[in-house]
This record gives C-alpha cells, structure tokens and sequence, in this order.
C-alpha cells in the first residue's frame, strides 16, 4: 500500500562519480637535504625580505646557502645567496634568511595584481644545487598597528567593515565585492 511506511522498499542506487574529482599532484623529495615550507615575511618599515624555510635532512656538520630568485612575470628582477650556514644552525627543522631589498611595486588593497614569484634553491658548500622549492608568490607589503591607527605600508588605512555571505558563487562574489569597494567597503569577513 501506498501509505505502509514499515514495508521494504527496494530502490537501485547509483554513484554520479567514481574515484578522485579534481587535480592529483605526485611530488617527489630527495632524500638528502631538502626544503619544506616556506614563509616569506616582507617588512616597508625596514625594506627588507625574509626567507622563513623548513629545511628536511640536513647534516649538522655539512655546510649550506640559500639562493632566491624574484620574479616578476617571468623576468627576474632580485637575487639573493644567503651567507653559509651549519646544518647544526637549522633550528626546530627552520632557518631565517633576511636580506635587503626596495622593490618597484607594493602590494595594496588597491593595487592587489602587485605581487611577485620567489623560487628558493638549496645549495651545498660548492654551490652546486641540492633542492628547489616550487615558486611562492607573495606581495611585498607592511601591516601594522600604532595605537589605534592601522598602517599599511606606511599610509595610514581606514578599514571599513563588512559582513560576508556564505555560498556566494565566484561571480556573485565578485559582483558585491566590487560594489562594497566602490561604496567605500575594504574590509570583509
């Protein structure tokens, strides 16, 4: 009967899609010295660029140097060999590389297409390359809090607050954000 909710009912299933959806990545590693993670951590105040790199087997007596190569485009516009360093100088798995450097271009709110690609080399005492890490893009900028006032990259920022919509599609997203921008809205969450 059509209203007997205690009978079987035997319905067929079937699955839309099998296996993996999406892009699948093999990255190979090689067993020696290697680099992880990197943080690249920019400063206007002080003009100067960090390398914050995860370093995997390194041998406390070898000897190392890191080597960045900035790119903006495809053209490089900065490079940097860091001074050697001890495997033994490799701290909780991390080593920090400053260097000075004054780019052409910030990033900003308003000129967000200001970024840069950074590809960090490992290289041995010989300066011969052990490891190279995928380029990590990133905008050279400065955030900061004086008192009550937030400054980016030296000018002070007015933020102006927002709340977002959950399940936007990129499209609407990007709709709403552009009209928040226009109405003065720089800030969303």
């Amino acid at each position: 009967s059509v209203g007997d909710t205690d009978a079987a009912v035997e319905v067929r299933g079937s699955v839309g899609r099998r296996g993996r959806c999406g892009d699948v990545y093999l990255i190979g590693t090689p067993q020696g010295a290697r680099i992880g993670n990197i943080s690249v951590q920019t400063s206007v105040r002080n003009w100067q660029i960090t390398f914050d790199t995860a370093l995997d087997g390194v041998d406390p007596q070898a000897t190392y140097a890191l080597r960045a190569e900035i790119k903006d485009g495809g053209r490089t516009v900065k490079e940097f060999t860091s001074e050697p360093f001890k495997g033994s100088d490799v701290s909780n798995g991390r080593i920090a590389v400053t260097e000075d450097w004054r780019p052409d271009k910030l990033w900003d709110t308003n000129t967000p297409e200001n970024q840069y690609d950074v590809t960090l080399s490992l290289l041995d005492a010989d300066g011969r390359l052990l490891d190279e890490a995928l380029p990590e893009r990133f905008g050279f900028r400065e955030f900061w809090i004086d008192g009550r006032y937030f400054y980016l990259n030296g000018t002070r920022i007015f933020l102006s607050f927002a709340r977002g919509q959950p399940g936007w599609s990129y499209e609407g997203a990007r709709e709403k954000m552009e009209s928040r921008k226009s109405g003065g809205i720089n800030f969303v969450a």
